[in-house]
């Protein structure tokens, strides 16, 4: 796992884009895509956070 300062700085701006369009895209069309995520987005996502994937 990355430590909490190496996380914030290279993923603090992208969570408050996310942030930002969930906002904008509002509750059901949010909800829709998260209904679409499969197990491999879900793979990639954790293996991003926790810095153990090679670009």
């Amino acid at each position: 796992m990355l430590p909490d300062h190496t996380w914030t700085a290279r993923w603090h701006d992208h969570l408050l884009r996310l942030n930002d369009m969930r906002d904008r895209v509002g509750p059901a069309a949010w909800n829709a895509a998260l209904g679409r995520v499969s197990d491999r987005d879900r793979t990639v996502v954790a293996l991003l956070l926790k810095g153990e994937l090679a670009s």
